[in-house]
């Protein structure tokens, strides 16, 4: 059984750096591709714009079982199993192929019938069919990727989801261009850019594993492995897919309060989006460390991860946040130069950036909750608040009373007080009161 570290920020941030890293350089993907088909045409960054997020919740399925993954070799790890952490792996992977796969079919066949339900003018459905139809043989590589990804930060090694988003940018990049401008290809080109780059990422991350994961050659029953990820990954995925359709929600109501005000609207959430990555990086941090501990049977061990990983997450809101609020104007504009849509993104920016300050204690609860296994309470928490407070005072305060974008974030900020009051109550009673510490995690039953 490995030895517990002592609970510090310095050991958090050796796990969190690297995840950070990857986050940011996964926006930048995106931020490439739409920049080079900005350059070719309006209709071929339109097509881009419409089928990017039916691509992503694709990815949302097979993300939400790495996520599973990663909890389970993280407690196995921390117990010194190393059979049940190769076991794991083995399932862990052989499930999200076939998922993988699964969603990748579906996507090709159901590409232009989902653009045409979407809205997509004639005109795009067609580029953004063909793109889709491209993506659809990325999604079996991703599935494959986020799940040795999550096995080896599960043991502490998180350098491999850095290097294979760097990876994943440098093959994007030359591919891109050479694709969409010197062979005509357009927004297929830049679909094929993307798969190529991301199977090279996979390759890596294969590569990676290897020499970092533990192999054995005891079997384990495959049905009961399968089960405990299930269990851990079918609320993830729940979550993830009703954020995402939240957040279309809300963009829908931006969109009704005018154009210049969606427009705002979409600058501000990237820039949230990339200050919640610095916080999701610590938060993963700790889920994994505080897993670890928690395969050990030491409670008190990840509450001091849980408690050192508060620390961490203010640091990784305050700073870029900070930055935002002294540089953002200036930043806003070199996006746009309409004044207009500068004025309501600037005025909407702090109440944004005071949203994340209940996600800091939301999400080190969620992070603990997480890496017990206990997905389900964080899937009840946020699905509760969304629904309570977040779509109803979004619509009520943006669009009926006329507060527009403050008015959505003045939502988002009573949504993560209730998050944040929902875990806090759920993290009080599963680690401190009446159902006990956490358990160590079970014995994978051996097959035959």
């Amino acid at each position: 059984m490995t030895e517990p570290a002592r609970p510090t920020v310095r050991r958090a941030w050796a796990l969190t750096y690297p995840l950070l890293i990857a986050g940011l350089t996964q926006i930048v993907v995106n931020v490439v591709d739409t920049a080079m088909l900005a350059r070719l045409s309006t209709e071929a960054l339109s097509a881009f714009a419409l089928a990017a997020p039916v691509y992503l919740v694709a990815l949302i399925v097979v993300r939400g079982w790495a996520t599973a993954v990663q909890v389970q070799v993280a407690q196995r790890h921390g117990a010194g199993r190393p059979d049940e952490v190769a076991a794991a792996v083995r399932v862990g992977l052989a499930v999200s192929a076939g998922a993988g796969v699964a969603v990748g079919v579906l996507l090709y066949a159901t590409a232009a019938p989902v653009l045409v339900l979407l809205g997509a003018p004639d005109e795009l459905v067609g580029p953004g069919a063909a793109y889709l139809r491209v993506m659809g043989f990325a999604v079996p590589f991703a599935a494959v990727s986020f799940t040795l990804q999550g096995a080896c930060a599960g043991i502490g090694a998180t350098r491999v989801s850095m290097y294979t988003a760097l990876l994943v940018n440098l093959v994007n990049l030359p591919l891109g261009l050479l694709l969409i401008f010197r062979t005509g290809l357009g927004v297929t080109g830049a679909a094929l850019a993307t798969v190529a780059a991301t199977a090279a990422g996979t390759g890596y991350a294969a590569c990676y594993s290897r020499t970092r994961l533990p192999r054995s050659g005891k079997s384990a029953d495959t049905a009961a492995v399968t089960g405990q990820l299930w269990r851990i990954g079918w609320p993830e995925m729940s979550t993830s897919g009703i954020g995402y359709l939240n957040e279309a929600l809300l963009a829908g109501f931006a969109a009704r309060m005018g154009t210049h005000d969606l427009a705002a609207y979409r600058i501000v959430d990237n820039l949230i989006l990339v200050v919640f990555t610095f916080l999701g990086s610590a938060a993963a941090a700790v889920m994994i460390l505080a897993g670890q501990e928690l395969g050990r049977g030491n409670a008190a061990g990840a509450a001091g991860w849980h408690r050192t990983g508060l620390r961490l997450m203010l640091i990784m809101v305050a700073v870029p946040s900070a930055v935002a609020l002294a540089f953002g104007r200036p930043l806003i504009a070199l996006v746009t130069d309409d004044p207009q849509v500068v004025d309501r993104a600037w005025a909407a920016t702090p109440l944004a950036l005071l949203s994340l300050a209940p996600f800091v204690v939301a999400m080190s609860h969620a992070a603990l909750l997480r890496a017990a296994g206990d997905t389900r309470a964080v899937m009840f928490a946020s699905v509760t608040s969304d629904y309570l407070l977040l779509i109803p005072l979004g619509w009520l305060l943006g669009v009926h009373l006329g507060l527009g974008l403050p008015g959505i974030y003045l939502a988002w900020i009573c949504f993560g007080l209730l998050y944040a009051a929902l875990l806090q109550l759920r993290y009080r009673r599963r680690f401190t009161r009446a159902e006990g510490p956490f358990p160590a995690p079970a014995a994978a039953p051996a097959e035959g």
